[in-house]
């Protein structure tokens, strides 16, 4: 039986959204548009979870660089 696999690129391309400049600087991280309007990030299988949020593309990029620091 052939399993049918993508590559990372490939499904990586797939979900990213069309208004996130900033996804071949943050690969591992899943971005979304909130209902009203705010943007948020969380980074899978991370521990403590972490989800980050941002008015602007750009604010979200500088709030994701913050969680990525090390404490």
């Amino acid at each position: 039986m052939e399993s049918e696999t993508l590559s990372r690129q490939e499904g990586f391309d797939d979900r990213v959204p069309d208004w996130w400049p900033y996804a071949p600087e943050f690969p591992d991280w899943h971005v979304w548009r909130g209902v009203a309007g705010l943007l948020y990030a969380r980074r899978p299988r991370s521990s403590p979870p972490k989800v980050v949020r941002g008015k602007t593309t750009v604010d979200l990029r500088d709030q994701i660089r913050l969680a990525e620091v090390p404490r």
